[in-house]
């Protein structure tokens, strides 16, 4: 007779993150350059995230747009489930998954930045 033991969890973040930019059309743009991230992404075949370094199509990307700071690992986090949204000058972005890439370009694209769980902070979600 075999035994089996296991053990699970589900540890979903229910992360909140919401950049607030000093103008519309800066918080316009960011959503713009997510789009255009994760298009590009989906359709480069060649770009891996496991790997250590960049595809030459995706650092001529990266070139393109400045976006030499995210590593191959923050850049696939783009592909992660995340939803999205604008409202005026804030970007609302949440997700199960941990999605630093999103804080990284906020920051490197003049955001002011909060990040908590909608675990801990429910009535924070429509702030």
């Amino acid at each position: 007779m075999k035994l089996w033991n296991s053990y699970g969890s589900e540890h979903s973040l229910n992360l909140v993150i919401i950049g607030s930019f000093k103008e519309e059309h800066e918080a316009e743009a960011f959503e713009r350059l997510t789009e255009k991230v994760t298009r590009f992404l989906r359709d480069n075949r060649e770009f891996d995230v496991e790997a250590d370094r960049f595809d030459s199509k995706t650092l001529d990307f990266l070139s393109k747009e400045n976006l030499f700071f995210l590593t191959p690992d923050q850049l696939g986090q783009m592909l992660y489930d995340a939803h999205l949204s604008r409202h005026d000058k804030d970007i609302r972005i949440t997700s199960d998954d941990d999605v630093n890439a999103f804080i990284t370009l906020l920051i490197h694209n003049g955001a002011k930045v909060k990040v908590f769980s909608a675990h801990d902070y429910p009535e924070s979600q429509d702030d």
